[in-house]
């Protein structure tokens, strides 16, 4: 054949292979590049909402986390110690707080306020440790929106307030700390709101765990609130718009109006735009019992209505821009166009052969893409596992809590029908397993009704051992025997995986993890995974143990030393009663001694001064009649009736006498109130009357309020109401009125020693001495003086035993600490001071007239004045 015609035929047929083989590759190439985009979409919206789901999850999990600590702390018997008024207990309170800071490290603030706003314990965390605020430098929060809501709630109710910007004087904080605020109301043992506990949660921590599940992704995490502001978003320009006026417009919906009118019509979904794809999801954090509210942008805004749970609620969005979808496809198209041009410059045979490996490379790289996703889903999944136990094991140390998380995301990991836990005790030489905490699978149809290690001897010992078992396959596995394997197929089980959890502490411990609906083949890496899960649990239950044992020796020693203290407390007073009971007992045998020994002879002067009245006139008509009928006496006579002065006598005489029963009487009156003061024959409470034991103590101090040369004198004002009589133990009353109205003279006359002459006539001193009736079953006497008046710190040690402010010598600092003891104790009342620097002091005693009707309290208070 000539050359040219071979030439010709060569090509010829070179063509008539080439084209078609050509043709075929392209039509294989752009099919494998269609499936493989199709692929790689799927892959990605499936991820997308895992991942939306678990932020979801994260979320709900953290608010359930804050919400348990809230709790926890409204129920502190230290706080439950500082509403009953136990001295010491806010310096005790603050320590326990202090210590679940540290622990903690979760909440920027943690408080306790009072009905009023007044914040009483703070412990604040700054700087990675926590720290007790100063009394000092407690603030009053009663105009914040956050405190007003969670007053307004009841018992058992939580106010959580919106994710926003902590705003200090007036300003958003900087730098930026984004803030969520749980609180609920305290009550006391009565039933009584007494004010809130507040947790400002660091919002930080919930959106750092926000990012971390989308770091290193191909997609946008963003966190949208209600109105579709931005808590966490592409943009650190764009957040928290809601926040700043300058920022009003920065929306999502502004953003991507098309894509926020689905997301915020429905409550999840995933959909593809021009814009990109969307995943979302709503998020719900609150549970029944938990309130919220709008919230307030400015420091001292309030609130503009409360809000139900529904409609509390952030939106998850993942986005993914077109141009990560476009990437990713076209740089597998650039490759594929490469390879169809090799594919092309090939031979007939060369084409073919390179075809066929194209196709089998083609495939080899998928099921490997495929492995490797399956692998870093594993990896993930393993990751998200540890990072959610060791948050948990920082949040709480509560070791059933710590155990039921672990089954439950061991559960859910392995996507298994049951875990279990187990603690193994063995006495003697006999072995018994205990269940902890178990999670199962919510679409079991028929729950497992028993655990396979608590039925197979083997399996018990292999876990008291710390082996760790793995079956695939139950009915084929050789390592059990017969009878063994027969009885896990009848109960149903078809895959299981155990391992051993050994402590520090010498606590052993099995995970167990079962399936039932098929066969689980268990991986290498799920293995692996399994045996880290049980190591960093062995950690946490050593943990959960030290710190069990910290509380407990913590308590222990605090109850020794409240004992302590309180045993010194009760020997002091008693000291103190016996002393004054002497001294009482002494002055009142005393002035009843001396008022008997008076009374007789006064008794028979004041009997005889009318009888002598009667003969001194007698004989004074008697001397005129003389002096009439013998009109012509004699000289010395004379003499003598001008010597005595008989005219002065005779007018002088009868006045005289009139005196002297006057101040007979006064003597009278006088034994009459020693008397009636001392009341040492009346031993038994029965009715008297309270205004004479009132003027009785008066009569007595008399001289004490008189003006005399060297004092200005101190006027009585008397303003007694119409009360009844009162039963009581008159004689210790009567010692509570001495022993306040004396302190009130004292108080004055060292006032008046301080002030002129000018500054005493311009304000004279005063003692107002009131009485009434409240509620008709029980009498108030206030004593009020208008002296110097005393500070806050006086006033909370003014019925303490031996605390006085009076000089060395003046005061032994009993009077009014027996007065509190006579008053609560003796007659079931109470007594109070209100005071104020330089408006003087008014003391109330307030007792049942019945001591059938006992007062609501019976124990001493202080109270400022209004």
């Amino acid at each position: 054949m000539p050359p040219q015609i071979h030439s010709r035929v060569l090509i010829k047929n070179f063509l008539t292979v080439f084209l078609p083989l050509s043709a075929l590759v392209g039509v294989v190439i752009g099919t494998i590049y269609y499936q493989q985009v199709q692929t790689e979409q799927v892959l990605l919206k499936t991820n997308e909402l895992r991942k939306v789901d678990l932020e979801t999850k994260v979320i709900s999990g953290d608010f359930h986390s804050v919400v348990s600590d809230l709790m926890v702390i409204s129920k502190q018997n230290e706080l439950q110690r500082v509403l009953e008024g136990v001295n010491g207990q806010q310096q005790a309170l603050s320590q326990e707080l202090l210590l679940f800071s540290g622990y903690k490290k979760l909440y920027d603030q943690i408080r306790f306020l009072d009905r009023s706003g007044k914040e009483v314990v703070r412990v604040n965390f700054n700087k990675g440790e926590p720290a007790i605020v100063l009394e000092e430098k407690l603030q009053v929060q009663a105009k914040r929106y956050w405190f007003n809501d969670t007053l307004r709630l009841n018992q058992g109710q939580v106010f959580v307030s919106p994710l926003d910007l902590n705003i200090e004087r007036g300003q958003v904080e900087q730098p930026l700390k984004p803030m969520i605020r749980f609180g609920t109301p305290v009550f006391d043992r009565r039933g009584e709101k007494r004010g809130i506990v507040v947790l400002n949660y660091f919002g930080t921590k919930l959106l750092d765990n926000f990012n971390q599940a989308f770091a290193n992704a191909s997609s946008q995490g963003m966190l949208l609130n209600a109105d579709g502001y931005w808590l966490k978003g592409a943009k650190p320009e764009d957040e928290w718009g809601f926040m700043f006026p300058n920022r009003k417009n920065r929306t999502f919906g502004q953003a991507f109006p098309q894509a926020w009118q689905q997301i915020s019509q429905k409550e999840s979904g995933q959909f593809q735009t021009a814009e990109g794809i969307f995943t979302f999801t709503t998020v719900y954090p609150l549970v029944e019992g938990q309130k919220s509210s709008t919230g307030a942008g400015q420091a001292f805004a309030p609130s503009q209505n409360q809000i139900d749970t529904k409609s509390y609620h952030w939106k998850i969005v993942s986005w993914v821009s077109p141009e990560t979808l476009t990437t990713k496809s076209n740089r597998f198209l650039s490759q594929l166009l490469l390879l169809y041009a090799g594919l092309v410059g090939l031979t007939g045979i060369g084409s073919w052969l390179l075809a066929r490996a194209s196709v089998n490379r083609n495939m080899a790289q998928l099921e490997l893409r495929q492995s490797e996703l399956e692998l870093r889903k594993l990896v993930e999944r393993e990751k998200i596992l540890k990072t959610r136990l060791s948050s948990q094991i920082r949040n709480s140390l509560d070791l059933n809590t710590i155990l039921s998380t672990v089954v439950v995301e061991v559960r859910e990991l392995l996507q298994i029908d049951r875990c279990q836990f187990f603690w193994c005790h063995q006495e003697d030489e006999s072995t018994t397993l205990e269940l902890s905490q178990q999670a199962c699978a919510p679409d079991l149809t028929e729950p497992l009704g028993c655990s396979p290690i608590q039925n197979v001897e083997a399996l018990s010992e292999a876990a008291m051992q710390g082996n760790l078992l793995c079956f695939d396959d139950i009915a084929t596995d050789s390592w059990l025997d017969f009878k063994s394997r027969n009885l896990l197929v009848t109960l149903g089980f078809k895959s299981l995986l155990t391992v051993s959890v050994q402590t520090q502490s010498g606590r052993l411990g099995v995970i167990v993890c079962e399936h039932s609906r098929a066969l689980r083949p268990w991986s290498d890496d799920e293995v692996e995974i399994i045996r880290g899960v049980a190591d960093q649990l062995a950690i946490a239950i050593d943990q959960a143990q030290l710190y069990n044992q910290s509380r407990a020796a913590t308590a222990a020693a605090t109850t020794q030393a409240e004992q302590l203290n309180q045993v010194l407390h009760n020997l002091k007073e008693t000291q103190a009663q016996l002393i004054q009971t002497e001294k009482m007992s002494s002055l009142g045998q005393l002035v009843a001694g001396v008022a008997h020994e008076i009374n007789n002879p006064v008794n028979f002067i004041y009997g005889n001064l009318t009888h002598v009245s009667e003969y001194t006139l007698g004989l004074l008509e008697l001397v005129e009649l003389y002096q009439q009928s013998n009109a012509h006496s004699t000289p010395e006579v004379e003499a003598h009736i001008e010597a005595i002065d008989l005219d002065f006598m005779a007018e002088d005489l009868p006045k005289i006498l009139v005196s002297m029963k006057m101040g007979a009487n006064r003597i009278r009156e006088i034994v009459l109130s020693l008397r009636n003061f001392s009341r040492l024959d009346e031993a038994e409470m029965k009715p008297v009357n309270i205004h004479e034991g009132i003027d009785s103590t008066l009569l007595i101090l008399q001289n004490r309020f008189k003006q005399t040369p060297g004092n200005a004198g101190i006027e009585i004002v008397k303003e007694y109401g119409d009360i009844p009589l009162v039963e009581c133990y008159a004689g210790q009353l009567n010692q509570v009125f001495m022993n306040l109205i004396g302190n009130a003279i004292d108080a004055l006359d060292s006032y008046n020693s301080k002030r002129t002459i000018e500054e005493i006539e311009a304000k004279p001193s005063q003692i107002v001495i009131r009485t009434q009736l409240r509620n008709l079953d029980r009498i108030t006497v206030k004593i009020a003086d208008n002296g110097p008046g005393m500070t806050e710190a006086v006033k909370q040690r003014l019925f303490d035993p031996f605390f006085t402010t009076k000089a060395a010598g003046k005061g032994t600092g009993l009077g009014l600490a027996i007065s509190a003891q006579i008053v609560t104790e003796k007659h079931n009342g109470a007594i109070w001071c209100i005071s104020e620097p330089g408006q003087g002091a008014e003391f109330w005693v307030e007792i049942p007239i019945n001591q059938s009707s006992k007062l609501a309290t019976a124990s001493t208070a202080t109270l400022s004045r209004i």
